[in-house]
């Protein structure tokens, strides 16, 4: 059937393209409805839907991960137009509802304190660890090196408590420690 096989073209193209909802006249979600039309259980229109709604979850932990909240949920409302019972949407929901509201605490260390180990920046650290220690706590360390996230680490882990501190680690400038402190959920 040459027209499934035009609309499932477009729609990949309109999909790579990141056309996924607009413009109306020219986007995936379009061309793979129709293409539905046509073969109801075509499995490739099926998946291009799916895909869509993968991408707009891909999109979504972006914009978590740059702190855009209402750009989240907009990417996930796009999301459910495409696909209201797709699991992943709701699990996404989830975590932009937690993370929005989390509290975040930041702590910013000078280069050479953490390349020359000091007593001050030690003590920074050591305190600040108590919150890395909560229960509700997730932590992140940004640093140039492996090395410096072992010493950063080691130092949070001289606080009081006996909580594991457990951390992610990205290497980058400035040296910084980040502490969320996730709310708990809402009834």
């Amino acid at each position: 059937m040459q027209a499934l096989r035009l609309l499932l073209h477009q729609g990949e193209r309109a999909l790579a393209d990141d056309r996924l909802l607009t413009p109306e006249d020219d986007s995936a979600y379009l061309y793979y409805t129709r293409a539905l039309e046509l073969a109801p259980q075509s499995p490739d229109a099926r998946e291009g839907l799916e895909r869509i709604v993968e991408r707009y979850i891909v999109l979504t932990r972006l914009a978590i991960e740059r702190g855009q909240w209402a750009r989240a949920r907009s990417m996930l409302g796009r999301a459910t137009v495409v696909d209201r019972t797709h699991i992943g949407i709701r699990t996404m929901r989830e975590q932009v509802a937690m993370l929005s509201r989390a509290q975040r605490l930041t702590l910013e260390l000078t280069s050479a304190e953490v390349r020359e180990r000091t007593a001050e920046a030690a003590a920074k650290l050591a305190a600040f660890g108590e919150h890395a220690r909560r229960d509700n706590a997730r932590v992140s360390i940004r640093v140039g090196s492996d090395g410096d996230a072992r010493w950063i680490y080691e130092q949070l882990n001289r606080s009081p408590g006996e909580r594991r501190i457990r951390g992610a680690v990205t290497i980058g400038w400035p040296p910084m420690v980040t502490v969320l402190l996730l709310a708990p959920p809402e009834d």
